[in-house]
């Protein structure tokens, strides 16, 4: 494994195969057993990295650090035993059997929820042509372009959203009502890496009001409100984030009624909230009449590219997504960095 390699001011570069095998340990006993395997900590474990790779620190081993308190903290089981165990193998294959499939992450880390989620998605496409699994009682994602991309590159047509807890206000609204909700497409394109887009239908994300407010730094115009539903730049005064627009705003109402209510991610209304919904959707397009896909998007990328559109490339300084190149090296908060390396270490005793 590669060594620490700088360290300036808190800020540490460090080899991606380090970091990455460091995730994937911490990751294992929760991969031990049912519906977890260890494939799916080794891919959570490559988006871990991957996010970092890309500048988005939000949503890495920072984020991961956090979501592993939420679990120890929590009141579930620490690892539940199954999910639906009628869609289960008796055998021990934790692949479902359906088109459709969902399961209660409780006590999981997010990353590990929703690769194993990819997982099972990509053999419920194999087997029915779609796959969809609902995802409930799961914290912090991560990166949803990054699973996204995973099932276009095996040639599939990949939807994943996720709703959370009310936080953004709806457009022309004073109060929140829904979460900030994003949702990440891809599709397998020509020549060219999968097409992917990866947004937040609120107008920044709960990770980027976190990083403003630790920083001490204020927030964009018109991004937020405060209690009294009046706009604010101070983090701390902040009340409801606004939405992307009248669009964006109904596009996280989209999400709220997939995430949420269609795969039971939305608690009631006075019950406790143990976390939030996910949906990931795979179709095989082949089997949807879409026999030319990638050619197709990949002139739709070009058309749109020529109207003076922006075709989202960020995923494309990748390699592939379930892998990154032997050199390269991430930053981290030393903080962060020696409070894996201690998790790993305990997970590994």
């Amino acid at each position: 494994m590669g060594e620490v390699l700088s360290a300036v001011d808190a800020v540490m570069e460090v080899a991606a195969g380090r970091v990455r095998l460091a995730v994937a340990r911490v990751l294992a006993p929760y991969a031990a057993g049912g519906v977890y395997v260890a494939e799916d900590a080794d891919r959570a474990a490559c988006w871990i990295v991957q996010a970092e790779h890309l500048g988005l620190a939000g949503f890495g081993v920072d984020m991961l650090l956090r979501d592993l308190r939420r679990v120890e903290s929590g009141s579930r089981p620490a690892v539940p035993a199954h999910t639906r165990p009628a869609d289960i193998d008796p055998a021990g294959d934790s692949s479902f059997s359906g088109a459709i499939s969902d399961i209660d992450a409780a006590g999981i880390p997010g990353p590990l929820a929703l690769a194993a989620a990819v997982r099972i998605a990509e053999a419920a496409v194999a087997s029915h042509g779609i796959g969809l699994v609902g995802v409930r009682n799961v914290g912090a994602l991560g990166v949803l372009g990054l699973a996204a991309r995973v099932l276009a590159e095996r040639g599939r047509v990949a939807l994943i959203s996720a709703q959370a807890p009310a936080m953004v206000a709806p457009w022309g609204g004073s109060a929140p009502a829904i979460g900030t909700n994003p949702i990440a497409f891809a599709a397998p394109r020509a020549g060219s890496a999968p097409l992917v887009a990866d947004f937040a239908t609120s107008q920044i994300t709960l990770a980027e009001l976190r990083r403003l407010r630790e920083a001490g730094e204020q927030l964009p115009d018109g991004v937020a409100i405060d209690a009294a539903g009046h706009p604010t730049s101070a983090p701390d005064e902040v009340a409801a984030l606004l939405p992307e627009g009248r669009l964006g705003s109904l596009a996280g109402l989209l999400v709220e009624v997939l995430a949420g209510a269609a795969v039971g991610g939305r608690a009631p209304a006075g019950t406790p909230v143990d976390g939030r919904g996910a949906v990931v959707i795979a179709i095989d397009p082949a089997r949807a009449g879409g026999t030319h896909v990638s050619e197709t998007c990949a002139e739709i990328a070009q058309q749109w590219r020529a109207a003076g559109g922006h075709v989202p490339g960020r995923f494309d300084a990748l390699e592939s997504s379930h892998s990154e190149a032997p050199d390269t090296v991430i930053r981290l908060q030393q903080t962060d960095f020696d409070a894996l390396l201690a998790r790993a270490g305990e997970a590994g005793a």
